[in-house]
Order: structure tokens, then sequence, then C-alpha cells
């Protein structure tokens, strides 16, 4: 009987440590995100650079169909201003191309304190360049990336 407890006693240990590692390893494999700022798009070539833009472009397109036609003929008119405003303030010209914008990221991170900003954040920047948007509006939202990008 003293042998079965020791026995249950050692296999209840090793069974802890088992676990105990199973879910640190799942917790500092959930904490690892790709980067996709300065680091990922420096070393990207131009083609990683021209699939990331236009997949991100399909994507971020199905989403504004979703607001647009799925959405907002269900809100409230609280709702509608809501969704027009994140229109406005996130703007998708008709006139940019791919290459336009990867050039304007290129020059973006040129500057070394635009190197944390977070690539979601330099997209829009541009596309406010792009979109002939007033320079106050675009460096008050180069003024916001970089504030967030310092309280990573």
């Amino acid at each position: 009987m003293k042998g079965n407890l020791s026995k249950s006693l050692v296999l209840l240990f090793i069974g802890g440590l088992f676990g105990a590692g199973l879910v640190a390893s799942l917790n500092a494999a959930q904490e690892h995100r790709s980067a996709t700022g300065y680091a990922f798009w420096s070393k990207a070539d131009g083609n990683l650079k021209f699939a990331y833009l236009i997949g991100y472009s399909d994507a971020e397109q199905i989403y504004s169909l979703a607001l647009d036609k799925g959405a907002k003929p269900l809100c409230a008119d609280a709702g509608k201003a809501w969704i027009e405003d994140f229109d406005r303030k996130i703007p998708m010209p008709d006139n940019n191309s791919v290459k336009q914008t990867s050039e304007g990221i290129d020059e973006f991170y040129k500057d070394w304190k635009n190197q944390g900003v977070h690539l979601y954040f330099v997209q829009n920047i541009v596309r406010l360049q792009i979109a002939g948007r007033p320079q106050a509006e675009i460096e008050e939202a180069i003024r916001k990336a970089r504030e967030a990008a310092s309280n990573k």
C-alpha cells in the first residue's frame, strides 16, 4: 500500500510538472505575435510588401462592405454616425495604388522616430497623405501613432 501511495504521488508530481510546462508553453505561444511594423516592413521584399498590402486591402474592403450593407442599415443614428466617422478617419482613396502606398510606408519608416509605429497606423497615415488631407490632421495622426507605439 505504501508503494502504491509513493508511486501515485510521483506520478501526480510528474503530471503536475508536465501540465505546468504545457500551460507555460501555451501562454508563451499566445504572447508571440509576428512583427507587423518596421521589423517586418524593413526585411520584406517588394513581392511580400505587395502581397501584404493586397491582402490587407481585400480584408478591409470586405469589412467595409459588411459595415455598410450589413450593420449600417440596422443601426440607429448614433451608430450610423460612428460608421461614417470611422470611414472619414480611415480613407480609402480611389486614386492610390499599391506601389504608392508601399513607397509612402517606406518613406514614413525612414524617420527613426516612426520605426516603433505599427504598420496599421502607418497605412492610415499614408492614406491621409494620398487623400490630400490637411497637414495638421496628418501630424495629429502621426503624434497619436507614436504615442500608441510608446505605450506598448
